[in-house]
């Protein structure tokens, strides 16, 4: 896997009939996720709310998720994976139709909390559920695609996010009739995703194994990971997930020009995932994790000192492929590195990590906002940089767990 074609040829011989149907599931909710990324907040402000709403709205889709995202994936990995995701999935479209509905704020919010379920659902169970349909020595390959179709899903579901922006500029006075359209194709499109999964095998129940409910064989590593986790996840909720309100109140730019522009990085960052693998074997997964999202940390720092609207775009496709490129690095890691039998509860347990944090810090990042549109920055870097040190602290020693 030194090259491309290597690694063309690895993702090929991994992909099999399960890995195939999860990898078309995932996409599909990356569609929708997409379309919320670059229109949700950007409605709110349309609709009269302000940013500490739209912030209150991530808020509660994430302390929901955090929840629940731990029990569930404990008990996914005692009672079956396959039906978690699936519920999972379903629950996401619901919550989707739900939006399309939203005549209140209140009604946001439960549409985040719906959405915090299906999230805790699915991230819990994906990565086990693909770990167990691969071949450990293609494993960072296949995840590498994976992050690949999910990135390309993401990027339709941010064009998506023109058309309300079309509707809207057609007719200013009806900011809900220009919105439910776009809302209303994501939430039928995302269907076929619980029925894709419907014809997965593998992930079914399983009979109990011990007493214990926690993760204990993995518990050291687990620790270390929810370390770094947490740090990482704290910054990233100040201001990622209110980039695009971010351009809005900065320069007065909504989904016709932040649509086409996070779906150009979400391609480059799809590309982006399938080098991780030849990056990770080249240089090894502690160090190109640690290497990548440092420059990833650097760019981000820079784009609130640029006022040049084209170079913050190129800054902001930088910062975000090089962030999110070694995330089938990290993954790949993490399932080899822990028990078999506690896939499931680890990514719950690494992902409570992230999204505790990030739940609670994107709240503050909307009242910074308020008081400074560039705050959220570099706030942001400082914690990554913090981040990235302790991962590197921790799991610098640590040798590759698996060829590929």
């Amino acid at each position: 896997m030194g090259s491309g074609t290597g690694f063309l040829h690895a993702a090929r011989r991994g992909l099999t009939r399960d890995a195939k149907l999860l990898l078309v599931s995932f996409s599909l909710t990356g569609l929708s996720i997409g379309l919320l990324n670059v229109s949700l907040s950007v409605y709110m402000q349309r609709l009269g709310l302000t940013a500490v709403h739209a912030g209150t709205f991530f808020t509660t889709t994430g302390l929901t998720s955090v929840s629940l995202v731990i029990p569930f994936g404990i008990l996914a990995d005692r009672y079956g994976r396959r039906r978690m995701t699936i519920l999972g999935t379903a629950l996401m479209a619901a919550a989707l139709g739900m939006l399309v509905l939203a005549d209140s704020y209140g009604m946001f919010l439960l549409a985040g909390g719906l959405l915090g379920v299906a999230e805790a659902l699915g991230f819990s169970t994906f990565n086990a559920l693909l770990a167990e349909a691969t071949d450990p020595a293609v494993r960072t390959s296949v995840f590498g695609m994976s992050f690949f179709f999910n990135s390309m899903g993401f990027a339709a579901g941010n064009l998506l996010g023109i058309l309300p922006d079309v509707l809207y500029a057609a007719n200013p006075a009806d900011p809900t009739g220009a919105y439910r359209p776009a809302f209303a194709i994501a939430a039928g499109l995302s269907l076929a995703s619980p029925l894709a999964l419907l014809l997965v095998r593998v992930g079914r129940t399983r009979a109990p194994e011990g007493r214990s409910l926690l993760p204990r064989k993995s518990a050291r590593i687990l620790t270390r990971f929810f370390a770094s986790n947490f740090i990482i996840g704290l910054g990233a909720g100040l201001i990622i997930p209110l980039f695009t309100l971010w351009f809005y109140l900065k320069f007065g730019l909504a989904e016709s020009t932040t649509g086409p522009l996070l779906a150009l990085a979400s391609v480059f960052m799809a590309f982006s995932y399938l080098l991780a693998p030849v990056l990770s074997r080249r240089r090894g997964m502690v160090r190109s994790i640690v290497e990548v999202q440092a420059l990833a940390t650097a760019t981000l720092f820079f784009i609130p000192l640029v006022l040049n609207i084209h170079v913050v775009g190129a800054l902001y496709i930088a910062r975000n492929l090089l962030m999110n490129m070694t995330w089938p690095v990290a993954s790949a890691f993490l399932m080899s590195a822990v028990d078999e039998s506690e896939r499931a509860a680890a990514s719950a347990v690494t992902g409570a990590a992230f999204r505790l944090p990030f739940a609670i810090s994107t709240t503050a990042g909307g009242y910074l906002l308020t008081v400074n549109v560039d705050l959220p920055f570099f706030v942001t870097t400082a914690l990554y940089a913090v981040g990235v040190l302790t991962f590197w602290a921790f799991f610098h020693g640590y040798k590759d767990p698996t060829p590929g």
